[in-house]
Formats: C-alpha cells, sequence, structure tokens
C-alpha cells in the first residue's frame, strides 16, 4: 500500500489503497507530453511512461508517504528520461544520416496532449535545438519552458542546489538561443505550406524559389531505411534541386495534406492512406521565408501518427 498525503484546503488528508490504473489515466498523457519533450521520441516516451505506472505497481504494497503526488511521478519520469538521454547520445553519433525527432500532430490516439504540445518554445525546430542540449540542460529547459516549475523544483529533480539549476538552465537558454521576434503569423505559414504542397504536387518547384531564404537548410531522416540525403543541405539551389528531386522521383503516386504538427503548419506525405513523410518548417520571420526544412521519412518514426 502507498500512502499518500495531500495538503487539501489547509488540511492533510490520507489516501490509501491507491488505484495505479487510475493514475495511469488522470497522468498518462501528462507524463508522455514531457518523456516525448525530453527525448524527442513518442515511441520512447511511451516505453518510459509503462515503465513508470509499473515499478508503482510493483510498490503499492509498500508504504511510502508523498507529499506531491503530481512532482513524485514527475521525477520518476524525468530520472528514466536522465538515464535513456545518456545512453541515446553514443546510438546517435552511429546514426546513418542525420537524426530528426519524431514528429506529432496536434492530437495523440485522438486525445490531445497536455497543454505542453502548445508551447512556441517546445515547437519541432526547438527541439531539433534541443539535441545540443546536455541531459541535465535539457531537462532544466523542459522543466522550465514547458512545465513553468520554479528553480527550486528543478533543483529537486536534479538533485542539485537551486544556484547550480539556475546556471545549468541559463547554458541551455544559451545553446538554444532567443527569438527576440515573434514567429510568422499562422495564416501566412499556411499560405506558404499550400504553395508548397502545390509545387510538390506538380513538379514545379520553381514557383517556390520565393519561400525559402538564401542560407536555407534541409535536413532529411530516413534512418538508414529510405533513401534520402544523408548530409544537411544548405544554400537555396542545392535545397532547391533537392526538392525538384523528391517531386519527380518520389512523389507519384502520394499526396499531401497541411496539418498541425508540434503546433506549426506542417504537410503530411501519405500514399494508399498510409503516412511516408513528414514535413515540418522554421520560419525567418524578418525576411517572412522558410529558414530550415526538416523531412522525416524514417517508417519508424511515423507509426505512431494518427491520419
Amino acid at each position: 500500500m502507498i500512502c499518500i498525503i495531500l495538503e487539501m484546503e489547509g488540511f492533510i488528508m490520507l489516501i490509501n489503497d491507491l488505484n495505479i490504473e487510475d493514475l495511469y489515466k488522470e497522468y498518462k498523457n501528462y507524463c508522455l507530453s514531457i518523456a516525448y519533450y525530453l527525448l524527442g521520441s513518442m515511441t520512447d516516451a511511451e516505453d518510459i511512461v509503462q515503465d513508470t505506472f509499473l515499478k508503482l505497481k510493483e510498490h503499492e504494497n509498500i508504504e511510502k508517504d508523498i507529499t506531491n503526488l503530481k512532482a513524485y511521478i514527475n521525477k520518476m519520469i524525468v530520472n528514466r528520461c536522465m538515464n535513456e538521454l545518456k545512453s541515446s547520445r553514443k546510438k546517435k553519433e552511429n546514426y546513418i544520416g542525420t537524426w530528426l525527432p519524431e514528429p506529432i500532430l496536434q492530437t495523440f490516439n485522438s486525445e490531445p496532449l497536455e497543454n505542453l504540445i502548445q508551447s512556441d518554445q517546445l515547437s519541432y525546430s526547438y527541439m531539433v535545438l534541443m539535441e545540443k542540449l546536455l541531459p541535465k540542460e535539457r531537462i532544466a529547459y523542459v522543466l522550465r519552458n514547458a512545465l513553468g516549475l520554479k528553480h527550486s523544483e528543478i533543483a529537486d529533480v536534479l538533485n542539485t542546489t537551486t544556484v547550480n539549476s539556475r546556471k545549468i538552465l541559463s547554458r541551455a537558454q544559451i545553446k538554444m538561443g532567443r527569438k527576440n521576434e515573434k514567429d510568422m503569423t499562422v495564416n501566412l505559414q499556411k499560405t506558404y505550406i499550400e504553395q508548397f504542397i502545390w509545387a510538390l504536387s506538380n513538379g514545379d518547384i520553381h514557383r517556390i524559389t520565393h519561400l525559402l531564404s538564401n542560407d536555407i537548410l534541409f535536413a532529411a531522416d530516413g534512418g538508414g531505411k529510405v533513401r534520402t540525403a544523408i548530409n544537411i543541405i544548405e544554400g537555396k539551389e542545392r535545397v532547391l534541386a533537392l526538392i525538384s528531386g523528391i517531386a519527380k522521383k518520389f512523389f507519384f503516386g502520394k499526396s499531401a495534406t497541411a496539418a498541425i504538427i508540434n503546433n506549426q503548419y506542417g504537410i503530411v506525405v501519405t500514399e494508399n492512406e498510409k503516412i511516408t513523410g513528414i514535413f515540418c518548417f522554421d520560419w525567418n520571420s524578418s525576411s517572412q521565408t522558410m529558414n530550415k526544412i526538416f523531412y522525416v521519412v524514417d517508417p519508424n518514426k511515423l507509426n505512431l501518427i494518427p491520419i
């Protein structure tokens, strides 16, 4: 039995016989959101969350006082993600081509994710940027920007001092950089996406020349399973040539649709009602152009995305 002590309205209430199944239903999406932002993989996030609640189930007959249930579960999730982040760094070094985060639609299994998904600070382009961070830096960044935790709370999760927690977060923010300008409007993003889809579908890539910044980057992730560019492509002309090749050689029999992916407009590519690719974008609002294009075609990163 896990004894949970909760402070409510000035008095302490003791709850016995905790129902782990009910806890799982209540906190599943919250935990998935945290684990996903920390790992960049919904597949791994699911494994972490299931393992966490299995551990709770194994210890449900152990008497334990918990003053903040959500914080307790949060710390369990983060600790497991910390271990996964440390081990995954070596795997990514040996990855074939560019490793990109697993994209997700605005809903997962037809259930809306926690409001964490609404944070512009954790859009897909930020997910890519977070790969620069060390495990503790990433945890501090996510807990602060996604959950809005205080430095004392972050310090507790990281088992460090509040002063050190601030330093860790500061390093993370420097590595991530800060946008001083607002993102492009949603309507303009959608307009550009529709033009991009038209160019892909009709093979007339030069119609989208004006959409791309001069120093645009194109990163693709095929996971070694699907033929795509292994290295990051730089520059407008080279990127246009690559997109033209995708449109002419790999787009026959496929269709593209605008969709909200990681809280921004992106493109879902399908063939016979099966998702075969995802385009995500980073925008330059000052020049109103696409700054980066992320193209995910690794089947393992598309399995959990609902149509």
